[in-house]
C-alpha cells in the first residue's frame, strides 16, 4: 500500500452523511481528497479525472468501478459521489448490491491529469495515477440498511474523544466479542489537510476489546462501528 500517496483524510466517515437524490432514486457516497502528481506536487484549480475501484481486501476482486470529472480547489482537494458517476465495470451494477456488511472492501482512488498545453491524442485512460487505497469508514452501513430490513444489529458505536499523538487504541465491549463480528473503524483528523496514518485491527476476544493500532502517532479522533 503506497502510504506516501494515501490522502483519502476527507472521506465522510459517518452515516449520516448518506445521500439518496430523490431526482433519480441514486444512492451516493460523498467523498473528498487531496490530488496529486506523480512527483507529489499538490494539483490545484485544474480539472481531472478520477477513478473510484470497491475491491474485497482478501484478493483485490474489483466489485464496482466507477470514473467522474472534477475540478480541485486552491488546496488541490476534489469531490465526488460514490454511486452517482460513471459505471466502468466489477461484480456489481449496482451500489446498493455491493456487499457491504461483509466490511472487506476498500476503495482505491485514481486520478489522470490532462497535460497543459493539451497534448494532440492524449487519453486520460492511459495515465492513471493511484492515490493508494483505504478501508472503507461508516458511510457504507446507510446503503447496508438499505439492502436489507433497514435494521443492524449494533453491539458497539461511538466516537472517541480527541487523541494526541497516540500509537494505539482500545475499543472495550459490553458484548461478547465474536470473529465473525463486523469492525468499522474511521479517523478524524483534527484539521484539513492532513495526512493521516494506517491503521490495524486486532480482535482481542480474550479481554472481549478490539485494539486499533496505528502505523505513526495520530492525532485527531476515531468513530467505530461493530456488528453482530
Amino acid at each position: 500500500m503506497k502510504n506516501s500517496l494515501l490522502f483519502f483524510i476527507l472521506f465522510v466517515g459517518r452515516v449520516g452523511v448518506f445521500q439518496l437524490i430523490a431526482q433519480t432514486n441514486i444512492p451516493s457516497m460523498p467523498f473528498q481528497a487531496v490530488a496529486r502528481d506523480r512527483f507529489n506536487n499538490t494539483v490545484k484549480n485544474q480539472l481531472i479525472y478520477i477513478q473510484s475501484n470497491l475491491l474485497y481486501s482478501r484478493d483485490s476482486q474489483l466489485v464496482f468501478s466507477e470514473e467522474f470529472e472534477s475540478k480541485t480547489d486552491d488546496w488541490g482537494i476534489f469531490q465526488i459521489s460514490i454511486g452517482n458517476g460513471r459505471y466502468r465495470g466489477g461484480l456489481e451494477r449496482d451500489l446498493l448490491k455491493v456487499p457491504f456488511y461483509k466490511l472487506n472492501l476498500l476503495l482505491q482512488i485514481k486520478i489522470s491529469i490532462p497535460p497543459f498545453p493539451p497534448i494532440a491524442g492524449w487519453n486520460y485512460q492511459d495515465h492513471w495515477i493511484e492515490l493508494g487505497s483505504a478501508p472503507f469508514g461508516l458511510v457504507p452501513y446507510a446503503l447496508y440498511a438499505l439492502q436489507g430490513s433497514g435494521s443492524i444489529a449494533m453491539k458497539s458505536k461511538g466516537r472517541s474523544s480527541f487523541l494526541q499523538a497516540v500509537d494505539s487504541v482500545a475499543i472495550n465491549l459490553n458484548e461478547p466479542l465474536e470473529m465473525d463480528d463486523g469492525i468499522s473503524v474511521a479517523l478524524e483528523a483534527d484539521k484539513i489537510p492532513l495526512a493521516t496514518p494506517s491503521y490495524y485491527i486486532l480482535r482481542d476476544a480474550l479481554k472481549n476489546r478490539v485494539l486499533i493500532y496505528f502505523t505513526a502517532p495520530y492525532s485527531g479522533f476515531l468513530s467505530w462501528m461493530i456488528i453482530d
